[in-house]
């Protein structure tokens, strides 16, 4: 937890210090699921995802754009205990985001990049005996690592200071260490935001 607040110190530093193009605030929903070896989990988990993202020119029409959000992730089973899987991330975006303007009202914007994540929070719950546990790894227990690292992708319109887009996420490391639950994160993400 120290690393990661040291982490965003450190962005926070660099925000203030650079000279930040637009800054946009962020707010959507995601529609996750668990990518992997494990069938049963392959029903839709609804979600939210709250942000913001800073743009700093590079040169002409590309730009570095760091976030912070707050991001629901997870998945639900087809099997008939019906279990959903809530993990809540801190995560930070680093993309690099190429702007194509049609006029000065009208932009379409288009961005890849990596994405590093902290488990926060989440309970996974058996709806089928009501039962619950924590979904992260807790005192020795055999959860889902707290620490994701991925790629995203996506496209936005820009509309005067209006965003509206669509990306999706997918993530490199397996949530669990046993062989046999090779799952990971995958996510579409739906966004609106506002530009200050």
């Amino acid at each position: 937890m120290k690393k990661l607040l040291a982490l965003f110190a450190v962005i926070a530093i660099t925000f203030s210090a650079a000279s930040a193009q637009d800054i946009c605030l962020r707010g959507g929903m995601n529609l996750a699921k668990h990518l992997g070896s494990w069938p049963e989990y392959k029903k839709v988990k609804f979600g939210v995802n709250l942000g913001a993202t800073v743009d700093f020119e590079l040169f002409d029409d590309f730009y570095l754009r760091p976030g912070l959000f707050f991001t629901m992730k997870g998945g639900r089973t087809n099997a008939g205990d019906d279990k959903v899987v809530n993990q809540n991330y801190f995560e930070i975006p680093v993309d690099v985001a190429y702007k194509i303007e049609f006029n000065r009202n009208l932009a379409l914007d288009i961005q890849a990049g990596p994405y590093f994540a902290l488990g926060a929070f989440g309970k996974t719950k058996n709806k089928s005996n009501k039962t619950d546990w924590k979904s992260f790894k807790h005192d020795g227990n055999d959860g889902i690592h707290r620490f994701d690292f991925g790629w995203n992708f996506g496209v936005g319109l820009d509309v005067d200071q209006f965003y509206f887009g669509l990306g999706y996420e997918f993530g490199f490391l397996k949530l669990h260490d046993a062989d046999n639950w090779k799952k990971k994160n995958g996510c579409f993400m739906f966004n609106f935001g506002y530009y200050l």
